[in-house]
């Protein structure tokens, strides 16, 4: 008998809302807004985007190319709050993407769903609800702590075995963080920048777009 799931996750931005695009643009507004930086800074954003860094780290890295220096704490918390309020009054539209309802479905089939973002802890949760979506997830998880840690939390709190959780999302980092941890993982999109290394890394399922995961569990544990 195959090992049941027990336990989906969910990225955030890119898996159940669009918000990149927007991410991008705000951080370009915090920067010439608060350090005089005129251009450069969306596309800086965007590229670091594509790996495993928590907010903190990519603002560290805007720093460095941008400034030429390191951040201070300061400067860090400066940023956050800015970047948080911009943030999250981006996003009161909700722009989620299609077949979210996908979440309510697999919360009937299994003992407990989580949302897992890159993104600050609290924000994160204050888009979730307001978007309603917040009120499905047993625990939401962010930023600063990086996604493997939190997976760890996961198994350890829950007492789940690695094979009982499943994991939903877009990117690279999704792939890398699932399988450090070695949890189930669902990789979302055509296109990859990095297409190489996630087939070498093999996803234990790979559809185009969230609407075509099925929505019945039983169907995601045939490996």
């Amino acid at each position: 008998m195959k090992p049941k799931i027990r336990a989906v996750g969910f990225d955030f931005d890119g898996t159940l809302i669009v918000s990149e695009e927007q991410k991008a643009k705000q951080m370009a507004v915090v920067f010439k807004e608060k350090f005089k930086i005129q251009k450069g800074v969306e596309t800086a954003y965007k590229k670091l985007s594509g790996k495993a860094l928590s907010r903190e780290e990519k603002v560290k890295a805007l720093f460095k190319l941008f400034l030429k220096r390191k951040s201070t704490k300061k400067e860090l918390n400066l940023v956050k709050g800015h970047f948080g309020k911009h943030y999250q009054q981006s996003l009161q539209t909700c722009p989620l993407l299609q077949c979210t309802n996908i979440v309510k479905e697999l919360k009937k089939q299994v003992d407990f769903i989580f949302l897992l973002s890159l993104e600050d802890k609290k924000e994160v949760k204050k888009v979730a609800d307001h978007c309603g979506l917040g009120k499905y997830f047993d625990e939401i998880l962010g930023g600063p702590k990086p996604k493997v840690e939190n997976l760890k939390h996961i198994l350890k709190k829950h007492k789940l075995k690695p094979h009982q959780v499943l994991y939903i999302g877009d990117a690279h980092s999704d792939i890398v963080a699932s399988k450090e941890v070695k949890v189930k993982t669902i990789l979302l999109g055509k296109k990859h920048r990095y297409e190489k290394l996630k087939e070498d890394l093999e996803a234990d399922f790979r559809f185009s777009n969230l609407c075509d995961v099925p929505f019945g569990v039983e169907k995601l544990n045939s490996r």
